[in-house]
C-alpha cells in the first residue's frame, strides 16, 4: 500500500482492517465462509494497488500469492482442529508438510509466470483473454485447494 498515495492508504488500512476481522472471526466463532471473504479482500485490494501504481512487474507477487494461500490454508485447518477426531500419529507433521509444499509451490509457479511473463511481451486482445482465463483458473484452482475435501458427517 506504500506505493498509492494518501487516499488509497487510507482506502488500503480500512480494507486490510475488514479483511483482518473477517479471518479472526472466521478462526476464532468458527465461521469459515468468512475466511474466503478476507483472503479476496486483501488480494482484491493488492491487485487494486498494482492497478493504480501501473508497476511493469511486481517482484512481491509470488510472496503475496503464497502468503494468501498459506493464510488461507492454515486458517482452514485451525478451523478444522475445533472438532474433536483422533487422527493417526503424525497426521499433524505430515499435514504442515502438506501445507508448506503447497506455499512453496504457490511461489515457484507464480514466480515462473512471473518470469514467463517478463520473457514474452506481446500485446493484443487474445493475449488478454488468455492472461484473464488463467488468472481466473489460478483463482479457482486456490479456492478448491483452500477449502479441502468434503467430509460426509454420519
Amino acid at each position: 500500500m506504500t506505493r498509492g498515495g494518501d487516499a488509497f492508504q487510507s482506502f488500503g488500512v480500512r480494507i486490510g482492517a475488514v479483511a483482518f476481522v473477517a479471518l479472526v472471526a472466521g478462526i476464532v466463532l468458527g465461521w469459515t465462509p468468512l475466511i474466503p471473504v478476507s483472503v479476496a479482500a486483501a488480494g482484491g485490494l493488492y491487485g487494486v494497488e498494482l492497478a493504480i501504481a501501473d508497476a511493469p512487474l511486481d517482484t512481491a507477487a509470488p510472496g503475496v500469492a503464497a502468503g494468501l494461500l498459506l493464510c488461507t490454508e492454515l486458517a482452514y485447518w485451525s478451523g478444522e482442529e475445533r472438532t474433536r477426531w483422533l487422527g493417526d500419529a503424525g497426521d499433524g507433521l505430515r499435514r504442515a508438510a502438506v501445507v508448506a509444499l503447497l506455499g512453496a509451490g504457490a511461489f515457484f509457479v507464480t514466480a515462473v509466470l512471473l518470469a514467463l511473463v517478463d520473457a514474452v511481451r506481446t500485446r493484443g486482445l487474445a493475449v488478454d483473454l488468455l492472461g484473464a482465463i488463467a488468472a481466473v483458473t489460478v483463482l479457482a484452482t486456490v479456492l478448491v485447494v483452500a477449502r479441502g475435501p468434503r467430509r460426509q458427517e454420519n
